[in-house]
């Protein structure tokens, strides 16, 4: 492997975190705006989000520390946050952390928050979530000699990723936190499954990108698909987190419950776990060449 299973850990929290704080961000925002009912009840349904990130992103955090070895070697990155991709991201990271604490913490002991302070909060701490989720993708894509991690596609399908597992771990807190499931929150999954088909259409053009592109990303696309890695791939990528949650949302129609969500969700979370997983693992070094020579 070229990163430690700690980096695929910290790859996945940093997503749904920053996902979370994302969502949690526009929703509020869009009944700010608007006031009306529907809205009110669409921020209530997210306010997890803020909950979710401040932990989760900790979590990645401390992920990170593992994967670094020591806490001297992680405040060494921190001291040169231009040097390096994992240093910008690891001063995204903590920038992030601080701003969705504070968010969370104004939620929890604040009676009324200053307009003013919401929007802050949400603008700063949003911009930092896209940062994360994108730099998440732009820390394997700027690695040139791995052919099957260079491409422009890879961030997108982070950024896919990271906003559907957040947007899933909020209908999981939802679900289980409110006594009844309400239509916006419905309406919150109806915009997982877009989420979903979206990303199904992402993985489809980067695994037929990758496998024209070169013959070692090609050899990384045969890993997955028919090698070491493809019931992961399979069952965890395609199974878990792409066809099971829309296969449960068109169970949907028919039935309805909470336990329905639940089970989607739980789906889009692990999917988004093993699509880090799969891509970390299905690195091959491209061979380099001398004078013409492999």
């Amino acid at each position: 492997m070229v990163f430690s299973s700690y980096i695929v850990w910290y790859l996945f929290l940093a997503g749904v975190a920053s996902g979370a704080f994302l969502v949690a961000s526009i929703c509020c925002a869009v009944d700010a705006v608007r006031r009306t009912r529907s809205c009110e009840e669409l921020a209530g349904s997210a306010q997890g989000g803020f909950l979710i990130a401040p932990v989760t992103v900790a979590l990645a955090a401390l992920f990170l520390v593992l994967d670094l070895g020591s806490p001297e070697r992680a405040w060494l990155v921190l001291l040169a946050p231009f040097e390096s991709i994992v240093a910008t991201g690891a001063w995204l990271v903590m920038l992030f952390f601080i701003v969705s604490c504070a968010a969370a913490l104004c939620g929890l002991f604040m009676r009324e928050v200053p307009q003013w302070l919401l929007w802050m909060s949400w603008i700063v701490g949003g911009f930092l979530a896209i940062g994360v989720m994108t730099y998440t993708g732009l820390l394997l894509s700027d690695l040139v000699a791995i052919d099957f991690w260079y491409t422009w596609l890879l961030p997108v399908l982070f950024v896919v990723s990271s906003i559907a597992t957040g947007l899933a771990a909020i209908l999981v807190v939802d679900a289980l936190m409110a006594k009844h499931v309400q239509k916006t929150a419905r309406s919150l999954w109806a915009v997982g499954a877009v989420l979903g088909v979206f990303e199904c259409i992402v993985v489809a053009v980067f695994l037929v990108g990758r496998f024209m592109f070169s013959e070692a990303a090609r050899a990384s696309c045969e890993m997955l698909l028919f090698g070491d890695l493809a019931a992961f791939f399979w069952v965890g990528v395609v199974a878990c987190g792409l066809i099971g949650p829309l296969f449960v949302h068109i169970l949907a129609t028919k039935v309805r419950g909470t336990a329905l969500i639940l089970v989607s969700s739980a789906g889009v979370l692990a999917g988004g776990f093993f699509v880090r997983y799969c891509i970390v693992n299905a690195a091959l070094f491209t061979p380099m060449t001398l004078g013409g020579f492999a």
